[in-house]
């Protein structure tokens, strides 16, 4: 592993939802991962509009979690909840409008965002708050273990969403490019060999390979998600060409020591 810092985050698994610990009992059979695992819904009669909106939402996560948007219906989440299909009605109006509901908020959100970004960041003495791409990669990894359900929801309906008649398809297809505009917009502190075009196919083959490394997980209780990132990570960003470009813990804030050269933006 390249860097020291990582090592306490393999040793906090305690702390993770039990979803998505690893579970090692069935070492001769492969079981898939139970995303869903504790998740209870408070049947309430009377609710403010924000608590029925927010039970919505995580009934809506839960079935499409399992069923998909093909298979899911508003029968599925008018039971789920307690109430009738009909008063379901006073709070979406369609199928689609609750897809789009969760979509909008229960995934790409400004708290992932910021839980991506604010410890893969440092400021230096001159005030240049700068970012380490490695660290950003790592607390997408921390953050999904954080939301297992969520990582079902979002592997079932990105499959789903090849067929170019799925509602979300325009969502999923365009999602790695609005993604790639939020990254373009953050200050990267990289090595002086990746240019602009690099680090484009770096955010390509890191993001591909989650993608792909959550599905295996969901797929099979006894792998680590977090040990696996680590073991993939050093192989996107070598140590030979990263060594203090790869976590803010690298950083030497020496008074003299500016970064803002080390960024891409400066060399552009």
């Amino acid at each position: 592993m390249s860097v020291a810092a990582w090592n306490r985050f393999l040793q906090e698994q305690d702390n993770w939802p039990a979803a998505s610990r690893v579970n090692s009992s069935t070492p001769y059979a492969v079981q898939a991962r139970n995303a869903l695992a504790g998740k209870t819904f408070e049947k309430k009669k009377r609710m403010s509009q924000e608590e029925r909106h927010l039970q919505i939402l995580q009934a809506a996560v839960k079935i499409l979690a399992t069923k998909g948007f093909w298979g899911m219906s508003l029968q599925d989440i008018a039971d789920e909840i307690g109430i009738t299909e009909a008063a379901l009605y006073h709070y979406i109006s369609s199928k689609d409008d609750l897809l789009n509901m969760v979509l909008s908020e229960c995934y790409d959100t400004p708290d992932a965002d910021e839980y991506n970004a604010v410890t893969a960041g440092v400021t230096d003495n001159d005030g240049h708050r700068v970012y380490f791409y490695p660290r950003y990669c790592l607390n997408i990894a921390l953050y999904n273990l954080q939301r297992p359900e969520l990582v079902q929801l979002y592997s079932v309906l990105n499959g789903e969403a090849l067929s170019p008649t799925h509602p979300a398809h325009s969502f999923f297809i365009g999602r790695h490019m609005r993604n790639w505009e939020m990254i373009g917009s953050m200050n990267w502190i990289l090595p002086p060999d990746v240019d602009e075009d690099r680090f484009y196919d770096l955010y390509t083959l890191a993001m591909s390979a989650m993608d792909g490394l959550q599905y295996r997980w969901l797929g099979d209780d006894s792998l680590n998600l977090l040990e696996e990132w680590i073991s993939i990570s050093d192989i996107i960003f070598p140590p030979s060409e990263w060594a203090g470009f790869t976590d803010p813990s690298e950083y030497d804030p020496a008074p003299d020591r500016c970064l803002l050269p080390l960024t891409l933006s400066a060399r552009q």
